[in-house]
């Protein structure tokens, strides 16, 4: 079980279905209702990672071999005939789920399950493309919730997509310059720092990351009411952004931004959910 968590990095399905909450809440004004459709909303974007990590790591066996040697099917704890079939429920599963949720949902569903086939097998090889589009997974659960709960688009619910996508395309550059010599070597890809190399690629990530920070008030801007707590814990995702791209710039500390991201990102995320309750 341990393992399959591993594949499916699943604490980033979390986020996401948090994500998704979040912007439900914003919406209504209130906590959401405890309905089967509020339920199907946080499996789908939960599904849809599943499926999509378990397939890259299927994909990039070989890469995986030169970059991440700890990786499940590097390691053989799992194999690659099921990591593939697993994937590929999870991504039909949630397309499925998302259906019974309502016609806009089932559509972003659908657009990027079968986006993330497509990225994995090819548009993560080229220049941004790849980094683009996981970006917008980490802006798309924000406007996928609005629309479970509402026909209209919330103006802060659109601000927060917006963040989401800055930090994402961030994180997602930084994740290409460390994989940069096995994605090289084994799938002879061109993404952006193989093609205008690994400081000018970092500069651009450190630069997203410090255009983020300033803008992570303007939600509050737009509405969202902040409590002390919330600010508290916001403030402090800022703060562990601003230590990521120190220690990227001095130390290419890659693996530490890695792990640090996703914890400034779920500070970020509670300090959210509580200034929208």
């Amino acid at each position: 079980m341990m393992e399959v968590l591993k594949l499916t990095r699943f604490e980033h399905a979390v986020l996401l279905a948090l994500a998704v909450l979040v912007a439900e809440i914003i919406t209504l004004g209130t906590l959401p209702p405890l309905e089967y459709y509020i339920i199907l909303s946080l499996l789908v974007p939960m599904f849809s990672e599943m499926g999509s990590f378990a397939l890259n790591d299927y994909f990039d066996i070989e890469t995986d071999k030169l970059n991440k040697k700890n990786r499940p099917l590097v390691k053989g704890t799992i194999s690659p005939a099921f990591a593939f079939r697993f994937s590929i429920l999870m991504l039909v599963l949630s397309t499925v789920l998302a259906y019974f949720i309502n016609n806009i949902a089932f559509v972003i569903a659908l657009f990027f399950n079968i986006a993330a086939v497509t990225y994995n097998w090819k548009l993560k090889d080229m220049p941004l493309v790849g980094n683009i589009y996981i970006a917008l997974t980490m802006a798309i659960p924000f406007i996928f919730g609005n629309f479970v709960v509402s026909g209209d688009l919330s103006v802060v619910v659109l601000v927060l997509a917006v963040l989401g996508f800055v930090a994402g395309l961030a994180r997602e550059i930084i994740k290409s310059v460390q994989d940069m010599k096995g994605d090289m070597k084994a799938r002879k890809s061109k993404t952006l720092p193989i093609v205008i190399g690994e400081r000018p690629s970092l500069l651009v990530a450190i630069g997203l990351y410090l255009l983020f920070i300033p803008l992570s008030i303007l939600p509050f801007s737009f509405g969202l009411c902040a409590s002390s707590i919330s600010l508290v814990l916001i403030v402090a995702a800022d703060g562990l952004i601003a230590v990521i791209c120190y220690k990227i710039l001095t130390k290419r500390a890659f693996k530490f931004a890695r792990n640090m991201s996703l914890i400034a990102f779920l500070l970020g995320m509670l300090g959210l959910l509580l200034a929208a309750l």
